[in-house]
């Protein structure tokens, strides 16, 4: 078979992606001489090498976009990295997928639980430029993989979520959050086309989202995982502050089931701390609040910092005086330490001092 051929039969599959053994197995050539010609047809744009022995299809509707659709690529490009196909799309992809969609995304987000596949092979030579370089963060379990239209930050994650201890039935849809503070008003009935569903997996906050009419599903995390992966990588965006709004605006999608849930497997007891400290700061919300508190009843709490970096890497002032006071309540409850200035923008619930609840774990 032509290697022309091969592509025209897998989009007509609808299948977008292919890797280098999959091309050798079918068009019977050479390592060499299908490099080659993936290189030919990479300058037509027909396709798109992410990684030496990984490529994607780009349709030609896709082709005059700046950023490529994510379900086209993100599970196979996740299963191909992870050998037992231990993925999920997270931080702001995720935040942006659940509706907290505060900074414009440009860049998907994939986590994995190991990446077996080796970093020399991410970049040629002559792509390795000076900007990728101060990109990468090796040691920081982060991996960009910036070609084309396809800009995929890739990140290990040492706390992979555990499969349930009892399974689930398929199609199970996770629980609405009950508490969103806005809602839409229209004058006349919305008409929703329903185009995706989303359904929990047999791991625990891993939802995978279903899109109907394009035949593709990937996985990825839930409102809270979301929240605390954001939490842990606060420096990857710069510091906290800069996700303080996803957060706020995650606490609105996040069901108390979430929370239990998470609060069953997750071992950074700090992240969790610093969860239960910004959900009661930005949300107030005490059905997701107490399951944490009770978490903390158990073990007690640390003195810790809400963010390690250094408070002299933020230039912003003080925020006023009154939600300055508010911020020093909460932060003693939940013996936090504020290091960095909290965003002057940010709507802090006006009924958070009067339901402060007493919570001694310390």
């Amino acid at each position: 078979m032509k290697f022309i051929d091969f592509i025209e039969s897998k989009i007509e599959r609808n299948e977008l992606t292919f890797t280098l053994d999959e091309v050798k197995n079918t068009c019977g050539k050479s390592s060499n001489d299908i490099k080659k010609e993936i290189d030919f047809y990479a300058e037509k744009k027909y396709v798109v090498p992410l990684l030496e022995d990984f490529c994607v299809i780009v349709p030609e509707n896709e082709r005059k976009r700046v950023k490529a659709r994510m379900y086209n690529y993100i599970e196979d490009l996740g299963r191909f990295l992870d050998k037992n196909g231990n993925y999920y799309v997270s931080m702001l992809r995720a935040s942006a997928m659940h509706g907290a969609s505060h900074h414009a995304v440009f860049v998907d987000f994939l986590t994995v639980d190991e990446l077996n596949y080796p970093f020399s092979k991410f970049y040629k030579k002559e792509e390795f430029n000076d900007q990728l370089k101060r990109l990468c963060q090796i040691d920081g379990n982060t991996i960009p993989l910036h070609k084309g239209y396809y800009r995929t930050d890739i990140m290990v994650n040492q706390y992979f979520p555990p499969e349930r201890e009892v399974p689930i039935p398929d199609k199970t849809k996770p629980p609405k959050a009950t508490h969103c503070q806005y809602e839409l008003e229209f004058p006349f009935p919305e008409i929703k086309i329903k185009s995706h569903h989303v359904y929990k997996t047999n791991r625990k906050n891993i939802w995978r989202k279903e899109f109907v009419k394009e035949k593709k599903e990937f996985y990825f995390s839930s409102p809270s995982l979301t929240a605390v992966d954001l939490i842990y990588e606060n420096a990857h965006w710069g510091h906290m502050g800069n996700v303080l709004h996803n957060i706020q605006e995650l606490a609105e999608k996040i069901h108390p089931e979430d929370i239990c849930e998470l609060l069953s497997w997750y071992p950074n007891n700090e992240v969790l701390q610093r969860f239960g400290f910004l959900l009661e700061l930005l949300s107030g919300e005490r059905t997701l609040i107490e399951p944490i508190e009770n978490h903390f009843k158990r073990i007690g709490l640390k003195k810790i910092r809400l963010s390690d970096i250094n408070p002299g890497d933020d230039p912003t002032e003080f925020i006023d005086k009154e939600r300055n006071d508010k911020i020093k309540i909460l932060a003693k409850k939940w013996n936090i330490e504020i290091t960095f200035v909290l965003d002057n923008d940010l709507d802090f619930p006006d009924y958070l001092l009067d339901n402060l609840v007493e919570f001694h774990a310390h």
